[in-house]
């Protein structure tokens, strides 16, 4: 059995795929790498069948219509055979010694999830930046949600830094929407409520590469596409009754991540410092009322991200997008 499937969604990504899928060779037969190619209009498909043909049994190739990269990681769910499922995006790659490490002790996990950090890699002289979890989690032992610590206010649970057990993944029935960006927020989220314990590997695993001008999370981009993340804001939030999670720190968490998720739906939004855009997050919230009314009346009763950044008027919207380039200035996440 492969110990882990990656699965890496490619659109018109010829200059760079080959880095990442290079990365993730060294794993030999203990994993299996599923290039996905989206509809590319450049040689991507093509530098994928050479990568198929040279390594039949670690490379497999799905060549698709254009349907983004959320029906990507849809079709290598349906293709995935490992017992582990993790996507890395195909401007990525992973640090070789944090590999080798993992694949020395993945055989030993049998964990729901899998935890490692993640490195922000710029590519304008900036300094890297670890998103490190070590003082939340208890290192190198399967733990539960109960044997968790605090997130400071700066750490979310990232596609980058998530690997799931793939059983887990199915019975959370993933299926992500079309065309729509930012659709991994639904990936990180809808599994947790299937996910009882946790590996916490103290590696900085994933290198996320930051400095592509077209890239979703460019502040141009995120103006543009405000309404995919107001899209997947609602869906993750009408996912689920939270009263229904027994675990509190699980519910808790969960509760953060949806908090975090109309934040960013709200600032997102907002960036486009317009009226209309104001509306837009009203409607936005509207709509979690209207799906969810329980989860939004304690969303916006109680202090937190979603809370402040919900509120109403100019003064507000100009607060909102005054913290986002603070955030943004410590972080550089663009």
């Amino acid at each position: 059995m492969k110990q882990i499937s990656f699965v890496v969604p490619c659109y018109n990504s010829e200059s760079y795929m080959e880095h990442c899928i290079d990365s993730l060779l060294p794993g030999g037969n203990d994993v299996e790498i599923i290039i996905i190619d989206d509809g590319s209009k450049d040689n991507t498909g093509k530098i994928a069948d050479e990568y198929a043909k040279k390594y039949p049994d670690i490379v497999k190739v799905h060549h698709q219509e254009n349907g983004g990269h959320g029906e990507g990681i849809n079709q290598g769910l349906k293709i995935a055979t490992g017992k582990y499922f993790k996507v890395i995006d195909s401007d990525d790659w992973v640090d070789s010694k944090a590999y080798k490490k993992l694949l020395k002790k993945i055989k030993k996990i049998d964990a729901d999830l899998i935890v490692m950090n993640y490195v922000y890699v710029h590519n304008d002289g900036r300094e890297n930046q670890v998103i490190n979890f070590s003082n939340v989690f208890p290192e190198n032992r399967e733990i539960t949600w109960d044997d968790i610590h605090r997130f400071k206010r700066t750490q979310y649970l990232s596609l980058h830094s998530l690997m799931y057990k793939k059983s887990v993944l199915d019975k959370a029935h993933i299926k992500l929407p079309k065309h729509t960006f930012y659709e991994d927020n639904l990936f990180i989220y809808l599994p947790l409520k299937y996910t009882k314990t946790i590996y916490y590997m103290n590696l900085n695993f994933y290198q996320y590469f930051i400095g592509r001008a077209d890239q979703s999370v460019q502040v141009s981009q995120l103006v543009k596409r405000s309404d995919d993340q107001r899209r997947v804001t609602v869906l993750a939030c009408n996912a689920y009754d939270l009263d229904e999670i027994e675990n509190k720190k699980l519910r808790n968490l969960m509760l953060r991540e949806l908090s975090f998720l109309v934040c960013i739906g709200c600032v997102f939004t907002r960036l486009a410092y317009t009226d209309e855009a104001e509306k837009q997050a009203q409607d936005m919230m509207d709509e979690i009322k209207k799906g969810n009314p329980k989860l939004y009346k304690e969303l916006t009763t109680k202090p937190s991200l979603a809370y402040f950044s919900s509120r109403k008027g100019k003064v507000m919207r100009g607060a909102i997008n005054k913290g986002f380039k603070v955030a943004n200035k410590l972080v550089g996440f663009d």
